[in-house]
């Protein structure tokens, strides 16, 4: 190489109108002299060709956009200096650049490229979403000074002997192709990342376009890794990889808290981990900018690391299934270069057909996906809010996770954009189901055993299908005593006739049977509810539309609306209000829906009823001081909106169970039909029974527990101390 070396600039442009001037007005201002500026316009469609060719620079036009490995390629065939500087069109380096990077090539012959730094400070004022990237950008390169394996080719020289030695940019590559250059030319030559080298760059200052990057970035990554058994030497560090498997942990664990306000010590405990793998960073942050901005640095930057994340994932998974995926970076499998390849083979019928069959496959799953993404945002806009919704309600919760799970890794299989389309339609609908109503039950993953303290109030709350008119209430009395329960709660305590509907209820009258099957308990009974306790009832009385009711009252009207009894229990010295409930069913499973049966009237008078009966036993505990236990069969399953005044007011007992899928109900048909035969089991397919604590009340354990056939539901099993 000569004395004093010629460098030629490379600038890639694509759409860089706001910054070709500065960018190129910097080139021209270079102490160094500089022998000439190649100017490779991508094919873009904005001005940025003509601002540029009003310079003193070599314009050179891409027909079709190649993307900037295949624009820097072409600028590098038109370059005759001994060092090419790199520099992208958003970027204006200082004016001792070049006279520096060519210092450090004759301090040391052996580099074969010099890669810079960019400032702490933007080309432009940024928004809030630019400064965190240029900072970030400025910390993970000044915190890797030195000899690297990755490079920087927006700021970089090259020696013109080592690039032709690594051999070109791969064209294929569009948003990878610096990382796979970068580890050609280390093979051969050390690589130097400096702060000697200058220059301020203009990032992206949106959240939504910087997310995308990232993620496919990310994605394409996955392959180098794997293939090449390791990360790039520099700014990958393990304490940066760390990073973003704690950020994706971390977001995930915020759903918890709703059910488990103790996860958000989790949640804390996984932020600050996140934090403390990079602590410089934060550091150098808080001196630049303070607090404030600090704390948008670290949301943004969790946000960031947790999508690197998912495209690690996303790759992963498509590295599993893709073979042209797994070799995208073998060199040795490209083609040669020689005479002109003979046109390809005419695809077999075979491979025709597969290429079809998988073409529709994924337009199939983009539509399914995509309907299933409505219909999971429209149910949750509906649910409790519109009489009809119960129809979108019916399907058991656990399938609001489990079709979007199961279309995600459907998605795996698709190909081009479709796979895109169907796991970007995918995940919305999963993580909606994850944190509104999925009935997952997340503290059960980390509790053990649950103990019982001496003393302690045992509780059982049944739903006893008509007091066990299928199997006989000597059974329901077998059952009912092996608990040995200080309070019992059942609903259901009525006779009913079949084939007369909502007029076949009547009052059963075993006030005798009662009181011979529980010595010494204390009963409390109206309409269909019933409350056997060990303890004194102070006071009984109905709440909501069961108290509006009139003193003459037929019992099928009673049965109808007299839905929550409260019962306040003398327990020491103490009082315990207990109440039973039993919300009306708003749907009938028998109902023919050929029958011309008035459909609409049917669920608004049902909906209605259901509102007044929550709303009235929203407004009594509002008014009650006393230490309170709800529980019974609310007819409402966890992704039903119908609770979430409940839920506001009073703490769910669920958190004291073991079952990650706590379910409490089975459909049964109705006799003759045999189209049931997959989901007439013994298991349950939904959680409808529940049981909420307000005040000082220590739920122990909670579980549900069989019925030994006598009713569709579980018994409610809980033991308490107040």
């Amino acid at each position: 190489m000569p004395t004093t070396p010629l460098v030629s600039v490379v600038v890639p442009m694509y759409n860089d109108s706001r910054t070709v001037d500065l960018c190129l007005g910097s080139v021209l201002a270079q102490s160094h002299p500089v022998h000439e500026v190649i100017v490779v316009d991508d094919a873009s469609t904005d001005d940025s060709a003509a601002l540029a060719a009003a310079h003193p620079v070599t314009l050179i036009r891409a027909e079709r956009n190649g993307g900037p490995g295949a624009t820097r390629n072409l600028g590098v065939e038109h370059a005759t200096g001994d060092i090419v500087f790199f520099l992208d069109a958003d970027l204006a380096m200082h004016p001792d650049a070049v006279a520096e990077a060519v210092a450090v090539f004759a301090e040391h012959p052996e580099y074969g490229a010099v890669f810079g730094i960019p400032d702490k400070e933007p080309l432009f004022p940024e928004g809030p979403v630019g400064q965190y990237r240029i900072l970030q950008y400025h910390y993970w390169r000044k915190s890797a000074e030195g000899l690297v394996s990755g490079g920087f080719y927006a700021l970089g020289a090259v020696r013109r002997t080592a690039f032709l030695e690594a051999g070109p940019f791969n064209p294929a590559l569009r948003q990878t192709e610096e990382i796979d250059h970068a580890e050609r030319l280390a093979a051969r030559h050390p690589m130097l990342l400096t702060s000697r080298v200058r220059g301020r760059l203009s990032d992206e200052n949106r959240i939504r376009p910087l997310l995308r990057k990232a993620f496919v970035r990310s994605r394409l990554r996955v392959p180098f890794y794997l293939d090449r058994g390791r990360a790039m030497k520099g700014m990958e560090t393990p304490g940066r990889a760390l990073a973003s498997v704690l950020a994706a942990l971390t977001l995930l664990s915020l759903p918890l808290i709703a059910w488990q306000p103790a996860a958000a010590l989790a949640t804390a405990l996984l932020l600050a981990a996140f934090v403390l793998t990079d602590l410089g960073q934060y550091r150098f942050v808080r001196r630049e900018r303070g607090y404030r901005f600090l704390a948008f640095f670290t949301l943004c930057h969790l946000l960031l690391n947790a999508v690197v994340t998912a495209g690690l994932a996303a790759g992963l998974g498509r590295f599993a299934v893709s073979r042209k995926f797994r070799r995208m970076y073998r060199q040795d499998e490209a083609p040669a270069a020689g005479p002109a390849e003979e046109p390809a083979a005419e695809p077999t019928r075979a491979r025709r057909t597969a290429r079809r069959l998988r073409t529709w496959y994924g337009r199939a799953l983009v539509g399914l996906t995509g309907a299933w993404l409505l219909y999971a945002f429209f149910r949750w806009s509906v649910s409790g809010r519109w009489h009809w919704a119960i129809l979108f309600d019916a399907v058991p919760p656990v399938l609001l996770v489990a079709v979007p799970l199961f279309l995600l890794l459907a998605a795996v299989g698709a190909c081009g954009p479709r796979r895109t389309w169907a796991l970007g339609l995918a995940l919305p609908p999963l993580l909606l189901g994850l944190t509104t109503g999925s009935g997952l039950n997340w503290p059960a993953l980390w509790h053990g055993e649950r103990t019982v303290p001496p003393g302690a109030l045992h509780v059982v709350s049944f739903n006893t299908q008509y007091w066990a008119a299928s199997t006989g209430v000597d059974r329901l009395y077998d059952l009912i005593h092996r608990q040995n329960a200080d309070v019992y709660l059942f609903q259901e305590h009525v006779v009913w006739q079949p084939g007369l509907g909502e007029d076949g209820y009547r009052r059963l009258d075993d006030d005798a049977r009662l009181a011979a099957e529980f010595p010494g308990y204390h009963i409390a009974r109206t309409g269909e509810l019933l409350t056997v306790s060990r303890y004194p009832i102070v006071e009984q009385r109905s709440v909501g539309t069961g108290a509006a009711l009139e003193a003459n009252a037929s019992f099928s009207r009673i049965f109808a609306r007299d839905k929550v009894m409260r019962t306040d229990l003398q327990v020491g010295a103490t009082v315990l209000s207990v109440y039973n409930v039993h919300v009306t069913v708003p749907l009938a499973p028998d109902l023919d829906p050929f029958s011309g049966f008035d459909f609409d009237s049917y669920f608004k008078r049902k909906f209605a009823w259901r509102q007044e009966e929550i709303r009235g036993l929203e407004t009594e505990l509002k008014g009650n001081p006393n230490r309170t236990l709800i529980a019974g069969d609310f007819n409402a399953t966890p992704a039903m909106r119908d609770l979430d005044g409940i839920r506001s007011l009073a703490d769910d007992a669920i958190r004291a169970n073991n079952d990650f899928l706590p379910l409490s109900w089975k459909f049964s048909a109705p006799a003759g039909f045999d189209w049931d035969s997959a989901i007439n089991r013994p298991y349950p397919l939904w959680r409808l029974d529940w049981t909420f604590t307000r005040g000082p009340v220590k739920v122990h354990r909670y579980d549900f527990r069989s019925a030994e056939g006598i009713s569709e539901h579980r018994l409610q099993d809980l033991w308490l101390s107040l």
